[in-house]
């Protein structure tokens, strides 16, 4: 198959877009949109790629389910209101998991895959100050993003402004416990999103503020800090402001992408870099491999998710074996970045400049 898919939440109106990359031509074109409901901050779909998971930076705070068919029509299934608006959102097949500011809260998904009633709410602050605290989406900036489940029933929770991890235990019956609040390395780090290793026994952290990219072994209660480098070129760090995003494996599981995206800092463009781990999972040294410097500061994005595929399309003859998005809002582009481990060169394979001053935010890839 050499034409792919991904829908893209947006983070200028309520559209969603879908967008489709031929792998031969190696162009990225606007399918479609579909009408929203809000600004979408992130979406994401379920393993079967039948169902779209979204949040909303709009008031009130919601998520929402959406339904995808074989022609790639959408069709809204359900709403559900939640009590501080949702960053990222992620799912295990049998509840979502979505956190945003002070609050994170998990939700059954019905045998229909559509979200279901909240089976518990997380407070990252004193319960009896909730209804004081803001709770829209500026809350994000200094409160918690994602919200993340392991193999092992593990969920983590990175929140900035108490510049820790949230570690919990998470019940049959859609419940948290609450095990370790675990501490960034140095102060002003601000956790921001993490990907657990398949096997659980690993946590790859990426640092907003300080563009670090931390590796933790996950213990029964706690994690334990093991190694860190960086997601910027050493070059340019002191000199400019950054805020890092995103942490993602390649498919193989033997590199680790992260992205970067400029702040403050016109001058500055956004990067992606790559890290090689070995077989357990530790970086085989602290140091990125290489990095792909954008052609712009990528904004409030800089968005990034390798594609899942596992057909011909992913290594073509020149060794190329994933390919990726990198999101921007500063000029509205989407860019499509390939990985070639062979030469280990992360390189530019295809963008699309969004029309109407649009401004793609996250997207999740459909086929």
């Amino acid at each position: 198959m050499q034409l792919h898919h991904l829908l893209t939440g947006s983070y200028t109106n309520s559209t969603l877009f879908l967008l489709a990359f031929d792998t031969i031509s190696r162009t990225l074109t606007l399918n479609s949109t579909v009408p929203g409901f809000g600004l979408h901050q992130f979406v994401t779909s379920n393993k079967a790629k039948d169902r779209v998971y979204a949040t909303t930076m709009s008031e009130p705070p919601r998520l929402f389910t959406w339904g995808v068919d074989g022609d790639f029509q959408f069709t809204h299934l359900s709403t559900n209101n939640i009590t501080s608006s949702a960053c990222y959102i992620s799912d295990d097949g049998q509840y979502s998991f979505s956190a945003g500011g002070p609050t994170a809260q998990i939700n059954s998904l019905g045998g229909n895959g559509i979200i279901g009633d909240i089976t518990d709410e997380l407070y990252l602050i004193p319960v009896d100050d909730i209804n004081s605290v803001d709770k829209t989406r500026n809350a994000v900036l200094h409160g918690a993003h994602a919200f993340d489940v392991n193999v092992n029933n593990k969920g983590f929770v990175p929140r900035l402004g108490m510049n820790s991890i949230f570690m919990y235990g998470i019940a049959d019956n859609g419940t948290a416990q609450l095990q370790s609040i675990n501490l960034s390395p140095t102060e002003g780090d601000g956790p921001r999103n993490s990907y657990s290793r398949e096997d659980g026994k690993l946590l790859y952290v990426v640092t907003e503020h300080t563009q670090w990219l931390d590796v933790y072994e996950v213990g029964e209660t706690q994690l334990k800090h093991v190694q860190r480098a960086s997601v910027i070129p050493t070059d340019v760090r002191g000199h400019y402001t950054f805020r890092s995003n995103t942490v993602q494996p390649s498919r193989d599981g033997k590199y680790l992408f992260a992205s970067t995206r400029s702040w403050e800092s016109p001058e500055a463009n956004g990067y992606a870099s790559v890290f090689e781990v070995d077989d357990a999972g530790y970086l085989t040294k602290e140091e990125a491999l290489t990095f792909y410097e954008a052609p712009v500061t990528l904004g409030s994005a800089g968005g990034l998710r390798v594609a899942p595929w596992e057909d011909e399309t992913n290594c073509d003859s020149d060794g190329l074996t994933d390919y990726m998005y990198l999101s921007d809002t500063s000029e509205g582009w989407m860019f499509i970045l390939g990985w070639t481990p062979s030469n280990q060169t992360l390189d530019l394979v295809a963008s699309l400049q969004y029309p109407d001053n649009a401004s793609p935010y996250e997207a999740t890839w459909l086929s």
